[in-house]
């Protein structure tokens, strides 16, 4: 019979509940050298990083009910979104069915507005449509934008715009060595539908009078179509930050 492992007793104080990314968590197990995966290591481990890091982690605030609510929705659209046009580019170039395919695409649209219904009240209910409206009146950015943008804000509280701009995933990755410069990539931790969502807002924004110049500008400076535009993207987000947060 295996002997029961006795409880380890440490003095950390872990009152407060602390986010620990398994990923990297894992990548602290290869960089360690620790081979083993087993239960006993598995806690040795946790022991071992909480020891080393804890002063490194945040607190884990929860979020409200509504947030998880609107995400819901704004990914369930978005998937709509993609069948439709699968749908619509599959069946377009058959003459048979092409009455049949409209009847379809028209369908998913009215649940797709339907969908644009229940988020509106979603946002009404808890009280974020003023901020809501507040990223609306950024020049390129309509209403799903808009209130992924305020959803997102009221996911926690962001002491800055560099804090809610890594919190959507796109801030820069950089990995330079010595004279070596690396290759510049997002880090894409946040949300893929609101990062969908803003770099086509930078995209209707860049053909405005008031961002075409700027746009001009990120291009000028020998950034790539992609990178001015997530550029752009990115600038649009932290002037919506500023305009919720203040």
């Amino acid at each position: 019979m295996a002997k029961p492992i006795e409880p380890i007793r440490v003095g950390i104080d872990v009152s407060k509940a602390e986010l620990v990314d398994g990923y990297r968590l894992n990548r602290y197990r290869d960089g360690i050298g620790n081979r083993a995966k087993t239960d006993p290591a598995d806690a040795r481990l946790i022991l071992r990083y909480l020891s080393k890091e804890l002063s490194e982690l945040k607190p884990w605030v929860p979020p409200h009910e509504a947030f998880y609510r609107i995400q819901s929705l704004l990914r369930r659209r978005a998937s709509l979104v993609h069948t439709r046009v699968a749908l619509t580019q599959s069946l377009g170039d058959v003459p048979e069915l092409k009455n049949a395919s409209k009847r379809l695409s028209n369908n998913i649209k009215d649940i797709e507005r339907l969908i644009e219904s229940h988020l509106k009240e979603a946002m009404a209910e808890v009280g974020w449509r003023p901020d809501a409206q507040r990223c609306k009146a950024i020049e390129g950015i309509g209403d799903l934008t808009s209130v992924a943008l305020a959803n997102t804000f009221h996911r926690g509280e962001f002491k800055s715009s560099d804090a809610f701009i890594a919190y959507l995933g796109m801030d820069v990755r950089v990995r330079d060595s010595g004279k070596q410069v690396g290759r510049r990539k997002l880090t894409k931790k946040g949300d893929p539908e609101l990062r969908r969502l803003l770099y086509n807002a930078a995209m209707s924004t860049r053909r405005t009078k008031a961002w075409a110049g700027q746009y001009e500008t990120y291009l000028s400076q020998g950034l790539k179509t992609t990178q001015a535009l997530v550029k752009l993207a990115r600038k649009l987000a932290r002037i919506a930050f500023a305009l919720m947060k203040n």
